[in-house]
């Protein structure tokens, strides 16, 4: 699996709520830095407890819509940026509907391309402390 292919599979993983699917994208030494707490984790197991409480508080499907991905592969490394788009419903019945920008660092290994490092934020408006989470119309860039 190319890492295009890798960052684009996880979209029905997502809807599916597949752990296991996911968490096979990732290497063992992952380090990550979500949009959400804590501010760095490393491991795959890390990124099993996040799933699982990511999953666990959505009543919904998941929705999962990638835009702007881009990768760039040099031998055994690449490099993924890309916008996301997460839609669904949770527990409590917030609707939610907002963008997040990620970076993916892979590494490709015996097993294939894995995701070696992830970051994943939120922008926001410094001087209000608004996330921007919603993209202004025909273009890439976030609005409050």
């Amino acid at each position: 699996m190319t890492p295009r292919a890798l960052i684009e599979s996880r979209v029905a993983a997502v809807a599916a709520k597949d752990l296991d699917a996911l968490l096979a994208c990732y290497a063992e030494d992952v380090t990550l830095f979500d949009a959400v707490g804590p501010l760095r984790d490393t491991g795959r197991e890390a990124e099993r407890a996040r799933l699982r409480e990511w999953f666990g508080v959505y009543r919904s499907a998941i929705e999962l819509d990638i835009r702007d991905l881009e990768v760039v592969a040099d031998g055994d490394v690449a490099f993924a940026s890309y916008l996301f788009r997460v839609r669904g419903t949770m527990l409590d019945g917030t609707a939610v509907a907002m963008w997040v920008r990620s970076t993916a660092g892979l590494r490709r290994d015996d097993d294939g391309w894995k995701i070696v490092h992830e970051h994943s934020s939120v922008p926001f408006d410094g001087a209000t402390g608004e996330a921007l989470t919603r993209l202004r119309p025909g273009s890439g860039t976030a609005a409050g």
